[in-house]
């Protein structure tokens, strides 16, 4: 937007000319133009129209109506209040401008000020149901009755030696956790951008449907989900769904735990859970946070707590060792000994909730923290730090340019044994675990899944253990092995939830007071470790569906795109294809969704192509490969950087060895015999030894015409050292081969009548770092380790195939020809649609095999 034309309009405001009385009708078109984009979706194409608008007429009431809703959809808060202002102030009756500034004041939490405009709005229009439904929504505080405290302690659950215990009118009843982690951020939506109650309603029927027991939040939820889970506990009173709740908070500056700005904080947010469980919380409307009036009492449900996060080993080991002296802890409800700082702080926050909520309300809950395998108290000999390793690799001779960026796995711990509740805490302490099979790598090395699981049991005997997270994700990437194809990612629906399932029933076999799946739904805005640095700018990712992106798609409910085409085969899409304008002839047709780019190739009618060649230039016509794989045919057109490789078993994508994001690099093997350990060799381009990997940085953009392409290799387990100096093998596979088959599982298809081939490349192969704004993958030029990005207009696509005849033929067929240019809209509003799979009739199944002190039926 043009900050200095915004203050010639208002500068203008007062005094207009007789050019600014005619001006309005030159600018209406764009104005027109600028409202189709925005009921469309395409926010920044909107935003340029609206702008030529006000060029041309600054004082252009459409216009500058128009840029104010597109600063309110980027969430530009003051921009969208200025443009409002000043529309209000020239014309004071716009409903459109007050409407505007109710949804700004709406937006910072101001009710007062948002009240006022929307009455405008209706007292203007009264037809106006949007205004009238936010009035609706902005609700004076509640009159609650008195709070009555229960004559004795209250507590609804507890936990013995092994497990919990819930209270029933019939007395004390075992009761064997089977739970679902519910985050709730819906496709190109924050994590703090909550569904509405219908969602929430309809997600608490289902998973009691599946036969969960309890649901897992993080964080705070806003106020109609606990009125809806208060509305279906009271309606089905002998098979409730119990809560077990979190407390979130962010790292603490310094990793000082003592800071006493952050520790208010997180102390204060304890006390917020406590009150909004007993319905009595008015939380004011924060950035980043639920809100609301909180009536609904679900205490009387409430499992547990489990607090805090997954910490990060170098803020444990930070806070550790400047407060070395720090052991022991003893409180009213919790005490500690012989213990490290960490642990003490923790046992100290734990016991500070118990106490607001005892002496608020008279009832006690138990309690656990959240911890992890990086943070165990166990010991893992295969497992060195950074140091060790380094040192290690030092006196084997290595040559070292790079300090692995791995988390210290087993250099700090923390201890939930060392906890024991006093005889005033009747609920309880137990042990709170997020373990998943496939990391870190010293679980598959010191013994595999169920003994780390023996282990952890174990080393916690006499107190409940809990694995507060589980499950594998059906991602198309992968970002970790494991022996027994227990992958983080690359799994079908229907393996997934197998080992879901097997994960399940091992986890009640191995002693365990519970354990809760990740995750009810899947979520877009998620990061991983493989991908991050790919997937550009961050804060978008969640407006666009990552298939290569093992943390976004570990759902029971599976958020797909919305389908472009209708049918469920290749054979029933092709009527709708063939509408699809085509790159060249009737050859070449292309599609996008929130996912993938898709790709329709055909053969002329009785002929088939028994091998096809995709170009995709997405950067630089100037650069990249001018000829196709191994120098076949004719020189291209234009430079490409990826070429999509169709055979008649086999579909991958290659890259130009300049645009290919990862260098896989030898390293020669340091101890003999080298260990070589399986991770998962029945996957296709699956490799294992001495190998590392560095991102191919300055990703230089230059002319080739060897016809040198790359596979799409990736390294995902890294070459890693024992503490006795044995060598463990890297392992990695290559991306760039594409599954065949339908939706969901494949990524192409074959129709035999037609000889068509369908391909849907996720994005993230081709370099398309955001496709919902068209932003490409780029160097920075230096070595430096970080990507850049481009915003590109359009991708430009060539052909060639070889018929069933033999002949070899490529498009353009002419070389004075240009390539075909593909381009797709933009949007800021990704169309999606929610799915079932079929990991709820398998966990259905699992659950209803577990009683209710965890052992088979």
């Amino acid at each position: 937007m043009k900050n200095i034309a915004f203050a010639i309009a208002l500068l203008m405001v007062a005094t207009p000319s007789a050019a600014q009385l005619v001006c309005p009708a030159a600018a209406n078109p764009d104005a027109n133009e600028g409202w189709a984009l925005y009921r469309d979706g395409s926010i920044d194409a909107a935003h340029d129209a609206f702008d030529r608008g006000h060029e041309r007429c600054p004082l252009h009431l459409e216009s500058r109506v128009g840029l104010g809703y597109v600063a309110l959809r980027l969430e530009q808060l003051i921009e969208a209040r200025g443009w409002f202002l000043g529309v209000a102030a020239d014309h004071p009756d716009d409903v459109d401008a007050l409407f505007g500034l109710g949804l700004v004041a709406w937006q910072r939490g101001n009710d007062r000020d948002a009240r006022d405009f929307f009455n405008r709005v209706l007292a203007l229009d009264p037809g106006r149901d949007d205004a009238r439904e936010y009035l609706a929504q902005i609700r004076r505080p509640p009159l609650r009755p008195p709070l009555v405290l229960p004559v004795s302690l209250q507590y609804w659950s507890r936990v013995n030696s092994s497990h919990f215990e819930v209270r029933s009118g019939s007395g004390w009843s075992p009761f064997y956790i089977k739970g679902i982690n519910l985050g709730a951020a819906l496709p190109g939506k924050h994590p703090s951008q909550f569904p509405d109650s219908l969602t929430y309603w309809e997600w608490i029927t289902q998973i009691s449907a599946m036969g969960a027991n309890a649901i897992r939040v993080y964080s705070i939820h806003p106020p109609h989900f606990y009125q809806a889970l208060a509305r279906y506990n009271r309606t089905n009173p002998s098979n409730p769904l119990w809560l077990v709740h979190g407390v979130w908070t962010g790292l603490p500056p310094d990793y000082d735990f003592d800071d006493p700005t952050w520790s208010e904080a997180f102390r204060t947010e304890a006390r917020r859970v406590v009150n909004l469980l007993h319905g009595r919380a008015d939380i004011p409307r924060r950035a980043g946070h639920a809100s609301g009036y909180y009536t609904a009492d679900v205490s009387r449900w409430t499992l547990a707590y489990i607090v805090g996060r997954e910490w990060e080993p170098f803020a444990v080991q930070a806070y550790d060792s400047v407060n070395a002296r720090v052991t022991d802890y003893a409180g009213r409800f919790l005490s500690m000994t012989r213990g490290t700082a960490t642990e003490a702080w923790l046992a100290a926050f734990c016991d500070s909730m118990i106490a607001y909520e005892h002496d608020t309300y008279r009832t006690q809950r138990p309690i656990a923290y959240t911890s992890w395998p990086t943070l165990d108290p166990l010991h893992h000999p295969t497992e060195t730090t950074v140091t060790e390793e380094l040192a290690i690799r030092t006196a084997l001779g290595d040559e070292i340019d790079r300090i692995p960026k791995e988390y210290d796995n087993d250099v700090v711990s923390l201890d939930p044994s060392l906890v024991r509740a006093t005889d005033q805490y009747k609920a309880g302490y137990f042990a709170s675990y997020h373990a998943y099979p496939y990391y870190p790598d010293f679980i598959a090395l010191d013994g595999g899944y169920e003994q780390y699981l023996r282990r952890l049991k174990s080393h916690h005997a006499g107190m409940p253990v809990v694995i507060a997270e589980y499950g594998v994700p059906a991602s198309y990437g992968i970002a970790h092995f494991e022996p027994n194809s227990w992958h983080h990612g690359g799994h079908t629906e229907t393996g997934k939830a197998t080992v879901d399932a097997e994960l399940t029933q091992l986890i009640a076999e191995t002693g365990m007071a519970g354990g809760m799946l990740f995750a009810w739904i899947d979520e877009w805005f998620k990061k991983n470790w493989v991908v991050i640095d790919l997937e550009l700018p961050l804060e978008r990712v969640r407006m666009w569906l990552s298939r290569l992106n093992a943390e976004q798609q570990y759902g029971i409910i599976a958020t797909d795109p919305e389908p472009r085409l209708a049918g469920q085969t290749l054979r029933d899409r092709l009527p709708a294809w063939r509408n699809v304008p085509p790159l060249y002839a009737d050859h070449l047709r292309a599609l996008t969704d929130e996912a993938n780019l898709w790709l329709l190739i055909e053969p002329e009618s009785g002929r088939t192509f028994d091998t096809v060649f995709v170009g995709l230039d997405v950067v630089d016509t100037q650069a990249g490969s001018f000829r196709w794989p191994n120098k076949r045919g004719k020189r291209l057109v234009t430079g490409v950087e990826f070429v999509v490789v169709a055979t008649s078993s086999e579909v991958r994508v290659l890259a130009d060895p300049n645009a290919n994001p990862y260098r896989v690099r030898f390293r020669p093997p340091l101890s003999l015999p080298e260990v070589a350990r399986s991770f998962g060799s029945d996957l296709p381009g699956f490799f294992e030894g001495s190998f590392d990997q560095v991102y191919n940085l300055p990703m230089e953009r230059k002319q080739r015409d060897d016809g040198r392409f790359d596979s799409l290799r990736v390294v995902i387990n890294r070459r890693r050292f024992g503490r006795d100096s044995t060598e463990y093998a890297a392992s990695g596979y290559d991306r760039g081969v594409l599954p065949p088959g339908p939706f969901p599982d494949g990524a192409w298809e074959r129709d035999s009548a037609s000889g068509a081939i369908e391909i849907r490349i996720p994005w993230g192969l081709i370099n398309v770092a955001d496709p919902s704004d068209r932003q490409v993958l780029i160097g920075t030029g230096t070595s430096t380790e970080k990507f850049q990005t481009v915003r590109v207009s359009a991708i430009r696509v060539v052909l060639a195939a070889r018929d069933s005849e033999g002949a070899w033929r490529q498009w353009p067929q002419d070389s004075r020809d240009e390539a075909a240019a593909f381009t797709w809209p933009t949007w800021n509003e990704p169309r999606w649609r929610a799915r079932v799979r079929p990991g709820f009739v398998a966990m259905r199944e699992v659950f209803a095999d577990i009683d209710r002190e965890g052992y088979p039926r």
